[in-house]
């Protein structure tokens, strides 16, 4: 009986143990919720991206990184109406840990609108407050809150109720420095990290530390201990830029300012400084000015007056809008690498151009064509921009590349001099050439073509092969063309005139004429075959000689008087 007794007590001891070992467990587990800015800033642009790809390329990488035992939800804000400060969607709920789910509604998002900090905080807290494990935010924004509430004083409020609130934050390429003592303040607040992303490689680590932060590891703030001063008290000017009234300010150190003095109806005076950036802030005397604010295609003047002890500030509507784009190739779907971008207005003049792959352009609201070109490849469309839009242009060209090298017999000698390769359009008839696309004279000469078929004429001296190319958009193709020419070297002494004929004689009696040339000697390729050399001299007695040229081989000839 006493042994029964034990046996029970021992099983009990052991459940309760699994028990407190599996509550242990639960309690380690961490809900967590990453906030996603996808206002119209972050077409912005990277390390020769948008920030909105790179934020994609990061958040896949922390995905594959996450505690399956970890669960996690994300929302996202700005990123489907313009000036809206409700803007704040929950696109995938706290719940079992679903990357394919995440990662697609983060690949789907469309920057445009404003930055709701506070209130995204507020429904971050509203979904995580149904769990008992820690309540954990992971923010990633480019600004500073641009719609009515304080993020900071919405953050410590928070964490007062007693939910464990946490926020980790991570400044993405943030220049202003209000924005960045506002989102530090989040982070000091509610007992997080704060991180600093200056580019697109430093996005993926910081978003991997405060990865790390929200399930428990030791990362360091960057965030001061203590609240950080006003960075524009005492200054007398600030200036900011928006794409449209009631956006959010840019923040982008690609502004350009220049102050002039206003001199009589509003006209510019001796120029008094440069700005570049926005925002900016500086000492400038009393006085009247005019400021010209340049970003991208767009110029904006504004007249200002400072005042001793009252700053001037300069909020600059330039009723404009991005224009990114991201070319691919028809077939592979490679970036549009080494292409030339133009936009082009109604009249089909150029107003920007840009070379980059992912290139971004600050237009006019206006109507407009999008042109991409890589050699003789090219796409376009015609495209609208708004006052405050952010939109992508994406384009698709149908582009192949094409290769050609010559060797004058099989097996070589390489044709590495002289040489010239023609592109040509298909004849309409048998009885003559294709149109010339296009030409090139290296030893590997390079084309980007759209997909088709091609005559391509290779040639060097006077020796000259057609050979046809069929090109596929996505792929390359390599000719390496036989000539089958060799090279003759005749020397003549004191020949006036030299003229090169085939051996043959047409029904005529005529033989055909290869070249011509008043040199008293040669180095010339020519086809294979049987030739005539017909030197004409200074007392005009004229010396033939024939020769025969073999493919790959060279025949050195004399003409004697």
């Amino acid at each position: 009986m006493i042994r029964v007794l034990l046996a029970a007590i021992c099983a009990v001891l052991a459940f309760a143990s699994v028990s407190q070992a599996q509550n242990n467990a639960a309690q380690n587990n961490t809900d967590a919720v990453l906030i996603l800015d996808a206002s119209g800033s972050m077409w912005g642009q990277v390390d020769g991206q948008t920030k909105i790809s790179a934020a994609r390329a990061a958040v896949g990488t922390i995905l594959s990184k996450w505690k399956p035992s970890d669960r996690l939800g994300l929302i996202a804000y700005g990123h489907r109406t313009r000036g809206d400060c409700k803007d704040i969607e929950l696109l995938a709920p706290v719940s079992r840990f679903d990357p394919e789910k995440i990662r697609a509604a983060v690949n789907s998002l469309n920057p445009k609108g404003k930055t709701p900090i506070a209130d995204s905080l507020r429904l971050a807290a509203q979904t995580l407050r149904a769990s008992e494990n820690k309540a954990t935010v992971v923010l990633v924004s480019d600004g500073i809150e641009t719609c009515a509430p304080d993020p900071c004083a919405v953050a410590a409020e928070l964490k007062k109720t007693g939910i464990g609130f946490t926020a980790h934050v991570v400044g993405f390429d943030v220049a202003d420095p209000a924005a960045k003592a506002q989102l530090q303040c989040i982070a000091r607040v509610t007992g997080g990290v704060y991180l600093d992303a200056r580019n697109a490689s430093g996005l993926e680590n910081a978003l991997g530390r405060a990865v790390a932060a929200a399930q428990g590891g030791q990362v360091k703030s960057e965030a001061s201990a203590k609240p950080v001063a006003d960075p524009y008290q005492g200054k007398t000017i600030r200036g900011v830029v928006r794409l449209a009234a009631g956006l959010d300010p840019l923040t982008d150190p690609d502004v350009s300012w220049e102050v002039h003095q206003r001199i009589g109806n509003d006209e510019k005076g001796d120029f008094v400084r440069g700005y570049h950036g926005s925002p900016f802030a500086d000492q400038i005397a009393p006085g009247d000015y005019i400021a010209t604010v340049s970003f991208g295609q767009v110029t904006r003047e504004v007249p200002f007056k400072a005042v001793r002890g009252k700053p001037a500030l300069l909020d600059v509507v330039l009723d404009a809008g991005y224009v990114t784009s991201e070319g691919t190739i028809l077939g592979s779907g490679a970036k549009a690498e080494d292409s030339v971008w133009e936009v082009r207005d109604p009249k089909d003049d150029v107003v920007a151009s840009d070379h980059k792959p992912v290139p971004r352009f600050i237009l006019p609201a206006g109507n407009y064509l999008l042109h991409l070109s890589r050699g003789q490849a090219a796409a376009q469309k015609p495209f609208t921009v708004a006052a405050g839009d952010s939109i992508n242009v994406a384009l698709t060209m149908d582009a192949g590349k094409l290769l050609v090298s010559g060797v004058y017999a099989r097996g070589g000698p390489k044709i590495d001099k002289g040489i010239s390769v023609e592109v040509r359009a298909l004849p309409k008839s048998e009885a003559e050439d294709g149109d010339m696309i296009a030409a090139a004279y290296d030893p590997i000469s390079q084309f980007d073509l759209p997909s088709g078929t091609y005559d391509v004429v290779v040639s060097v001296g006077e020796a000259r092969k057609m050979v046809r190319a069929e090109v596929k958009s996505g792929s390359t193709t390599r000719l390496d063309v036989n000539i089958e020419a060799g090279v003759l070297g005749l020397k003549t002494g004191n020949g006036r005139t030299i003229e090169i004929f085939g051996a043959e004689r047409d029904i005529n009696n005529e033989r055909q004429r290869v070249y011509a040339s008043h040199e008293p000697d040669l180095n010339l390729a020519l086809n294979a075959g049987n030739y005539v050399a017909v030197v004409e001299y200074e007392d005009d007695r004229r010396v033939e000689k024939a020769f025969t040229v073999v493919p790959g081989k060279r025949v050195d000839v004399q003409v004697r008087p």
